[in-house]
Parts: structure tokens; C-alpha cells; sequence
């Protein structure tokens, strides 16, 4: 669920973006103009600002200005009827991150907040890299762009290169790596670990089956249930994932490399490959051991059909302080209405 601000002057255009994003199930914050969407910021930071641009007191460049200089995370989109090629520029120079015209059509809205969200956590990794950077380099903002660009344009497809690899050699689907990604990263932030590791965590979980490329197709691909000697065989993939990756120097791909290799092992020690037990076991293997485990009980696979969220759910509770973290699991069960609406969403989209 993302944090949404609407900034707009016209009351019923206003209210009825504030009733659509909500019955989609974001929470929203409401404010008349610039003036007053500042005002708000003390409380708490939006994940989106749909900013008008005409408003009295203080319009939207002014304010996204204002906002931007105040150096938070927040992603905003203009809201505008104008096309005056000047006062477009002058948003994008306010640091607008996006625009959509008006009257707005509310199915590119959702699609566009939905691509914003799908992004949101490199979006802020990006943003942390850029402030650290900035205050440890004396590098113009041009130097700064071309730097970060570069980079995490390159890191980036390597990890979506990596995980597609990973995807074909399976019968998991892309939407399950991605599940996967979102709910290690809402367990990390509801555990309240840093910003950093959240970022770095939902990118680096949708890699725990990579080692699955080194293992033979009779085993992988099999209908039916594995004799012991193929399991043997299966559970190398912790392995060969972690040799994949391990050597890299880049921290998302190090990260990768340990919930590879340990995102198998239990809080009883009765896992693999190493049989590590409770706090040995890595933070971010313990969080992916549970986001794992419940997708793929919640999810039809061709093998099997997909368990109730409910039944899912239960599950990895009842097996709380046996195979799962407790701390992990209390992360995991307080966020439970969320996860429902976002799996019942996610279910829903794909019909």
C-alpha cells in the first residue's frame, strides 16, 4: 500500500482522484494548493505527488521546487491542461519526475502509479546513492547524473538478465520472483531495517533460485515427486547460486549470493545447505525463507494448485520459532491485511 498526495485546487476534481486512488487501495493525503501540500510534510513523506500546476497562494512548480530542495524520495507526477512548451520545461527544470494531462483518464492514472510503485524501491535506493555521493564528491549535478545513470543502468539489466535466466530454466513465473521481491521488502521495512537494505533486499530476492540453471532438466522440469537421490542433486541449486554470484562487488549481487545459498535453512536447523540454526542464519535469508515459502503455497504452479491465502498464512504461523524466525513471522502476520490485498489484486490483474 503506497502513500499518495493529491495536490489539486478544484474540490471535486480533488475528491474524486482521493475516491479512486483509494478503492484501489492507497492511502491518500489531501491538499487544496502548494502551500498547503508543505504544510503537510512535517507529518509524513508521500511516496507520490499528483501535483497540479495552477493553483492560487503557491502553484505546482513552486512547490515541487520547494519539495525537491527539501530532499526527500518523493516522486512527482504534474497534473496540467497547459501545453505551453515554456511552462512544461519550467516543471521539469522544478524537478518534476513526470506529467499527465488533464482532464485526467483514470486507467493511465492507475497505470502510470502502478509503474511508479513497481519502481519505487530503486527509485529511493537511487536517491540515497545520489545524496551520499553528492556529499562525499565534489561533482557538479551533470557529473553526479551521468555517474549514477550509467551505473545503475548497467547493474540493473545485469539483474534483470540474471532473473529472466532463472525463469527460464524453471516453471516459476516472473510474477512470482516479483512477489517475492515485494514481500521480502515489506518484511525487511516492517522489521525496521534501513531504507538501504529494504532497496537492496527486494532486488536481490528474486534471485534466490538462480543456482537452478546448474541443475539437470530430468530433475528440474520433473512432474512427479523426486526420489532421494535427485533431491541431493536439486538442493545443489543453494550452492551453484551462491558460486554465481558471490564474486561480485556489487552489494545487491553480494546480498543475492547469501539468500541463495541460505534461503533453505530453518530456524530448527533441519534446512540446507549448511544447517544453520536460528540467529546464524542471515537476516535476509530468514525474511526470503518465509516471503518464499508462503508464494509458493499461495500459487498455482502446473504441479499443484494454489492453497488459500488463509491456509497459506496459518502455515507459516504454526511453523513460527520451528521453521521460520518468530521475529520475522511477527513482521510477516502484522502486515497480513496488505499482503491479502495485494495477492487478491495480483490474482485479479491476470484475469
Amino acid at each position: 500500500m503506497a502513500l499518495l498526495m493529491v495536490v489539486e485546487d478544484n474540490e471535486e476534481t480533488r475528491k474524486m482522484m482521493v475516491k479512486f486512488l483509494r478503492y484501489n487501495g492507497h492511502k491518500v493525503i489531501e491538499a487544496e494548493n502548494g502551500l498547503d501540500a508543505l504544510s503537510k510534510f512535517s507529518d509524513t513523506v508521500p511516496d507520490i505527488i499528483l501535483m497540479d500546476i495552477s493553483m492560487p497562494k503557491m502553484n505546482g512548480i513552486e512547490a515541487t521546487k520547494k519539495i525537491k530542495e527539501m530532499d526527500v524520495p518523493s516522486f512527482v507526477i504534474m497534473l496540467t491542461a497547459l501545453s505551453d512548451k515554456k511552462i512544461l520545461e519550467e516543471a521539469a527544470d522544478a524537478g518534476a519526475d513526470d506529467f499527465l494531462m488533464k482532464p485526467i483518464n483514470f486507467k493511465l492514472l492507475n497505470a502510470r502509479i502502478k509503474f511508479v510503485l513497481e519502481a519505487a524501491m530503486f527509485y529511493k535506493y537511487k536517491f540515497k546513492v545520489r545524496k551520499r555521493l553528492h556529499s562525499k564528491l565534489k561533482m557538479s549535478e551533470a557529473e553526479l547524473d551521468n555517474v549514477i545513470n550509467k551505473n545503475f543502468q548497467m547493474g540493473f539489466e545485469v539483474l534483470e538478465v540474471l532473473e529472466k535466466t532463472s525463469e527460464f530454466r524453471d516453471d516459476e513465473t516472473h510474477e512470482h520472483t516479483q512477489r517475492v521481491g515485494w514481500l521480502s521488502g515489506r518484511i525487511a521495512e516492517q522489521m525496521g531495517l534501513s531504507p538501504s537494505f529494504v532497496s537492496q533486499i527486494q532486488f536481490a530476492s528474486p534471485l534466490h533460485d538462480i543456482g537452478k540453471i546448474g541443475i539437470p532438466d530430468a530433475i528440474l522440469l520433473k512432474p512427479g515427486k523426486l526420489t532421494d537421490e535427485e533431491w541431493e542433486v536439486m538442493r545443489k541449486h543453494a550452492k551453484i547460486g551462491y558460486d554465481i554470484m558471490s564474486k561480485s562487488s556489487a552489494d545487491i549481487l553480494k546480498l543475492a549470493a547469501v539468500i541463495a545459498l541460505s534461503h533453505h535453512e530453518r530456524w530448527n536447523g533441519s534446512g540446507y545447505p549448511q544447517k544453520l540454526k536460528g540467529e546464524n542464519i542471515p537476516v535476509a535469508s530468514l525474511i526470503v525463507a518465509i516471503a518464499d515459502s508462503f508464494d509458493a503455497m499461495a500459487s498455482k504452479r502446473p504441479y499443484k494448485n494454489a492453497i488459500p491465502l488463509e491456509d497459506s498464512y496459518n502455515e507459516i504461523v504454526q511453523n513460527s520459532a520451528t521453521l521460520y524466525s518468530p521475529l520475522v513471522v511477527k513482521a510477516f502476520t502484522s502486515i497480513k491485511k496488505e499482503i491479502f490485498e495485494y495477492y487478491k489484486r495480483s490474482t485479479k490483474s491476470k484475469k
